[in-house]
Formats: C-alpha cells, structure tokens, sequence
C-alpha cells in the first residue's frame, strides 16, 4: 500500500488500527491517556496517517507511537521541525498549525537551530551551577511548608494543595519572580492551563487575557532587571539581558520575542510538572507496598522518579512538519505534513520497556522520553526532577501511606494530561 493511497483512505475515516478512537476528539482524555489505543497502533500500525478530525484547519497528520520512531524523529530536528517548513507558511508542535511570529520562529520549544539553540544557551546559566544548587536549598525549605500545610488536615486534593503550589513555587523560584508577585502569577498559570475554567480543552477568552497579562507583565521586569547595578542571575534576568550572538544570529533578540518566551517558560515550567507529581502520587497511593519499600529505603527515589516521569508522561505528544520528502517504517512523508509524536505511547514500548504496564520503582534502565528527545530535550528536565525529588521526599517524612479520597477529575486534553482534582488521605496507623 502506497503512502498515497493510505492518505486518501484514512482521509474517508479512521483506520481500522484506532478502533474508532479520534485522537483528537477531546473526549477520549476524560479518564487519561488513552493507552489501550496506542498499544494497539504499535502492534499494528506504528506509522499510522489520521484524517482531520476535530482539527481546525481540517488537515490530516502522521502519528508515530513506537519508541523508535518518536526518538529518531524527535531528535531530527532538521528534517523535523517544531517551527514548520517544508512549503508550509506556519506550524508549531501543535496538531493545528500557530502563526509564525506568536509562536513559531519565537517560543524555544517552536524554533529550530541556530535560534532554537542560542536560546538555550542564553537561559541555560539560570538552571546550572550554584544557581540550581540555590533554588534547591530554598525549595527544600518551601516544599516543607506546602506538604506541612495540605497534610494539617488529614484530607486534601493533591493537585491543588500540593502539586500545584510545588510546581509554580518551584519555576517562580527559577524565574525569579518578586514575592509579592507570586499569587498572581500561581492564579495566571491555573487559568492559563484550564484549572479554573478550560475543562473543554479549549481556550477561552479569559484564559487568552492571561497569557497577555504575562507577556506584559514579563516587559515590566525587563526594565526593572536592566536598571539593576548587580542583577542576580535568574531566568527573567537572562531574558532580559542576555544577547545572541551576532555573527550567529544576524539580528537581535527583541523584546516581544523574550517576553512571549517568558509566558512559555512559566506555563511549560509549571503545568507538566504538576501533572508528574500527581499521576506519580495516584500510581503510589494505588500500590502502598511500593510506599513502605520507599520509606525504608530512600535511595530508591531517584528511579521511582524516573518511573513517575515514564507512567505519567505528562507532555502526550509534540507536532512536528517535515522539511523535506522522507520515509518511516515504510511510508512516505511528504514535505510540508504533519508529523505527531506520541511521547507517552513510546514510554509504553513493549519492545523497550519490560512490563511497560507495570510500575516499577527499580526499573533500570528507564530511557523514557519525558523530557523530549535530542536538542529539543527540555531545559527544565533538571530542575522538574529536583522538584519531584524534593516533594516525595517531604511526603515520605511525613507519612505513612496515601489513599484516595475520592474519584480523579481529568481535563479534556490530548496536549497535556491534566488531572483537575485529585482528593487522598493521609493515613496513620
């Protein structure tokens, strides 16, 4: 079967290897990731083209599941690009394409090199060194308090009391947002990724006000940062005066640029995160022998970690568009088509993982794909384990088992896996 005809005939309805499941029909994330789909691409349809769908520009996309596929795809970036290409005037790493200027060609996660990695390379000093080290000593101390304070009272939600503050804490920590700021900001990043009011999976007007407010907000710490005789180093800072190079770059970094990079950074920096901490917290609450292994033996954390990061894969897939004519595992791609990665199917991989439906604190090794693949590997991948490592740390401390409380609400998103609410109890025996 050619590559042509597979198009035309997925194009008339879904393949037979999706047993009816639209991946973009965004009801079919109501109870999580839908896992028992995508084993069955793997098994059947590794490369797997999907007609249009719930998407708005009525376009059709590429849909690679295997662990082997995703990497190598993900670590092309430039026959794959998060930015477009390939005849294509936008793109973006979502299924529907994003105007260029916006987005693509400005947001790091939306670029493609050189910009893609002299952006990196400007934030990078931010999260390494004495730096991290020091957001480390302070979150230790504030995850204390956030842990302290959700477990008073015996019952909570974990998503709101605890993995919601720990996250925003932890990337307002890496901004280095003013203390004052700092409820503000945790309600523009729960409005922003639909803890408030997006439980369609759909922006809303006030959710899209917020993405602004941050862009402006993030103009004013520009100037302040620049007036400063002795800055200390902090993301807000790097945007604001780092420089690209100019023999690399040809031009400058304006400033909408930097600013639209700071609304990214403080949503991508706190929603994925979050949702880590808590399906890792649901798996343990769900095997509480796993949370006795890990209170008598804390050097298992670190690989209970990882295995948090695989289970939960809280980032379900990236876009790319190929650049140019190219084959996967037998088809054809043509420049300028979509191509979806699906991190968290690759994760499930039979062929990579051992019992990929099995959660295993010891699993080793754990080449998940969590954080991306290649140059497009997360920034913040280091300090997302720190602050998992911190949080489950404190809550071992602190307890003896978790159990749930009630039912866990999950949005309607196939970009994030996002758990809304989440109640458990503290038990003490």
């Amino acid at each position: 079967m050619t590559t042509e005809q597979t198009g035309q005939r997925h194009d008339a309805g879904l393949p037979a290897a999706l047993g009816g499941v639209d991946l973009t029909d965004l009801d079919r994330y109501t109870a999580g990731f839908p896992h028992e789909v995508f084993t069955r691409l793997r098994r059947e349809a590794p490369v797997l083209y999907h007609p249009p769908g719930h998407t708005k520009d009525g376009e059709g996309f590429w849909v690679l599941s295997s662990h082997e596929h995703v990497a190598a795809a993900g670590s092309d970036i430039a026959l794959f690009s998060a930015e477009g290409g390939g005849g294509r005037a936008e793109g973006g790493t979502h299924m529907d394409d994003l105007p260029n200027g916006l987005a693509c060609g400005t947001n790091v996660n939306m670029t493609d090199d050189p910009k893609h990695q002299m952006i990196k390379d400007l934030m990078a000093p931010a999260v390494s060194g004495e730096v991290f080290a020091a957001i480390e000593e302070e979150l230790r101390r504030r995850v204390s308090g956030i842990v302290d304070d959700a477990l008073a009272g015996g019952s909570f939600d974990f998503q709101r009391d605890i993995a919601a503050r720990v996250a925003v804490t932890g990337i307002s920590l890496v901004l280095g947002l003013p203390e004052p700021d700092r409820p503000k900001f945790h309600s523009w990043t729960d409005v922003a990724m639909g803890y408030e009011d997006r439980e369609t999976g759909k922006m809303t007007g006030r959710s899209e006000q917020v993405v602004w407010d941050m862009v402006n907000y993030a103009g004013e710490q520009f100037k302040v940062r620049r007036e400063q005789a002795s800055p200390r180093m902090d993301m807000l800072t790097a945007l604001a005066r780092g420089e690209f190079s100019a023999e690399k770059a040809g031009r400058p970094f304006p400033d909408q640029e930097r600013q639209f990079n700071f609304a990214l950074l403080a949503l991508a920096g706190s929603e994925p995160v979050r949702g880590a901490m808590s399906i890792g917290m649901l798996a343990l609450a769900e095997r509480p022998g796993l949370w006795r292994e890990l209170r008598e033996d804390r050097a298992l954390l670190p690989g209970a970690v990882e295995e948090m990061l695989r289970w939960a894969s809280p980032t379900p897939y990236n876009r790319r568009t190929a650049t140019a004519d190219t084959e996967i595992g037998g088809f054809r791609i043509r420049a300028g088509e979509k191509v979806t990665l699906w991190w968290a199917s690759a994760n499930r991989d039979e062929k990579v993982f051992p019992d990929p439906f099995t959660f295993d604190i010891r699993r080793q090794p754990n080449p998940h794909l969590a954080f991306g693949a290649g140059a497009h590997t997360c920034l913040g991948d280091q300090v997302g384990r720190m602050e998992m490592r911190l949080l489950f740390d404190a809550l071992l401390d602190r307890a003896e088992a978790f159990e749930l409380a009630g039912p866990v609400k999950w949005a309607k998103n196939n970009k994030h896996t996002v758990v809304l609410e989440m109640p458990v109890r503290r038990l003490v025996r």
